[in-house]
């Protein structure tokens, strides 16, 4: 195996040159947890990995519960099922918060604000109501709580990180916070052992080839754990070594090949390239360099060809009309334009609108 053929392994197993998944929360079940810091990404990473998935469908899912979104890993927005949401923020949230002491002690966030914050939330949002972030700040000043710069942000993420609040459904085009209790009905936690050993399993299912390195940076677990959650399911996977690297996958994925011309219109976060610490199958330091512009956590949307990012777009909608422009690595060929316009396309259709520009 070399770096392009486990490029090529991934796109097949994170289920991207072959969509099985009928419904939004079969993607999100399989993947394990999905990054949803850019929403509407999100939504298309969600959709690009379904036969005939929708912009709208996505969202009714979210509404409908099936899928949630909320802060489980990393301190980053993820989509999780919603049978995974507490075991998670009881494994991987205390840690973050942790390391986090530093940034609440310079915006005077303490525990009795925090406490005080999440009052002043359960009074408001009791009885399934859902707030807007700007009504939950109006309700945080009203109580004294100062909300400027990043600290209303910071607040919001310890209450959903210590499993108070999530994420409802969207009003108009705003997200809004609700209490996770009552969006998401609590049952028994599984062992916490076990639970993570079967998200790893599922993580080299998704996700593989990819070493335990990869693991550890998704989760935030640290090595050490992470070698002994691997000792509980090594059994269960294969492993192939790659350029002194040790990759890892479920034993029951069959090795695929790769299609002769395979192109895809990925977003900026999708786990393709946000789902391991090494993304050097798939793109170069420098190229990925590049598509992170200036480091301020905004990662471009990529064009992707035969499994390697080639390139980058973006999207621009007004009305029935969505413009895709195109800024390529090097020149494409006529048959890459084609295969380009046929996808996007189908990104047309996610989308609702009848017509689609490419420039």
């Amino acid at each position: 195996m070399t770096l392009p053929s486990i490029a090529h392994q991934r796109l097949h197993h994170q289920r991207i040159s072959q969509s099985e998944f009928e419904k939004p929360e079969e993607v999100v079940s399989w993947m394990g947890a999905m990054q949803s810091q850019d929403y509407l990404g999100s939504l298309w990473s969600v959709g690009l990995r379904m036969k005939n998935g929708s912009e709208e469908m996505i969202e009714q899912a979210l509404a409908d519960k099936t899928i949630v979104r909320t802060w489980p890993m990393r301190g980053t927005l993820h989509l999780v099922a919603p049978a995974d949401v507490r075991w998670m923020l009881k494994a991987f949230t205390p840690r973050i918060i942790s390391r986090a002491a530093g940034i609440y002690k310079q915006e005077e966030l303490d525990k009795k604000v925090f406490t005080k914050s999440a009052k002043l939330l359960v009074t408001v949002l009791e009885g399934g109501h859902q707030l807007t972030r700007k009504e939950v700040y109006d309700i945080l000043e009203r109580g004294k709580i100062a909300t400027g710069n990043t600290r209303g942000l910071h607040i919001l993420g310890y209450l959903a990180q210590t499993g108070l609040i999530c994420f409802g459904a969207r009003k108009g085009k705003q997200p809004t916070f609700t209490l996770l209790d009552e969006w998401i009905p609590a049952t028994k936690l599984p062992q916490q052992d076990e639970a993570i050993a079967a998200f790893a399993l599922r993580y080299f299912a998704s996700h593989g080839p990819a070493t335990l390195q990869d693991f550890a940076w998704w989760t935030g677990l640290s090595i050490t754990e992470v070698k002994a959650v691997h000792d509980a399911i090594k059994s269960k996977l294969i492993q192939e070594t790659v350029q002194g690297n040790t990759y890892w996958m479920a034993a029951d994925n069959p090795e695929v090949k790769p299609k002769t011309t395979s192109v895809y219109l990925l977003p900026g976060f999708d786990e393709y390239l946000l789902g391991y610490t090494n993304r050097s199958a798939a793109i170069d330091t420098a190229r990925f360099k590049q598509i992170a512009g200036t480091g301020n956590g905004i990662l471009s949307s990529t064009v992707v060809i035969n499994s390697q990012v080639v390139g980058t777009w973006k999207r621009t909608v007004a009305k029935d009309t969505a413009v895709v422009e195109l800024k390529p690595f090097a020149s494409f060929t006529k048959t890459q334009k084609t295969a380009i316009a046929s996808v996007a396309k189908k990104y047309s259709a996610f989308l609702g609108t009848s017509l689609i520009k490419i420039v």
